[in-house]
């Protein structure tokens, strides 16, 4: 699975896109993310995930936060995408079809702030 931030391009960005991965990398991932939705972690680098392979420099924290915001971190290529633990169940709700071999894209999140998550089946992340 690959991790990609995209400052510019599209009228969509900036974003933070997950691409080019197998069904048993999205359950990876969806295994993660219910960890952050039913309290088991507070944080999880993504970037560091043995499935994932960072794009770019690209560094991603998922963290649990009291508001959603997905926020810039100290370099433009590092990330902290937060949210409410009611927010990562729903996250981890739009990524179950993907865990199951699903095409296509989906929005994850589009929280206020600074970047919106995409996860795209396609081996070029389109979307």
């Amino acid at each position: 699975m690959k991790l990609e931030y995209l400052a510019s391009g599209s009228p969509d960005c900036p974003l933070i896109r997950l691409y080019d991965f197998q069904p048993s990398e999205a359950a990876d991932l969806l295994a993660v993310i219910n960890t952050l939705a039913f309290a088991a972690a507070a944080r999880v680098e993504v970037d560091q995930l043995a499935f994932v392979e960072p794009v770019g420099g690209c560094r991603l924290v998922f963290t649990r936060r009291l508001q959603d915001r997905v926020v810039h971190g100290p370099q433009e290529s590092e990330l902290e995408c937060g949210f409410t633990a009611a927010t990562w169940d729903n996250v981890a709700g739009l990524l179950e079809p993907f865990a199951k071999g699903a095409g296509g894209f989906q929005w994850l999140a589009r929280a206020h702030g600074d970047a919106a998550l995409l996860i795209s089946a396609s081996a070029g992340g389109e979307w």
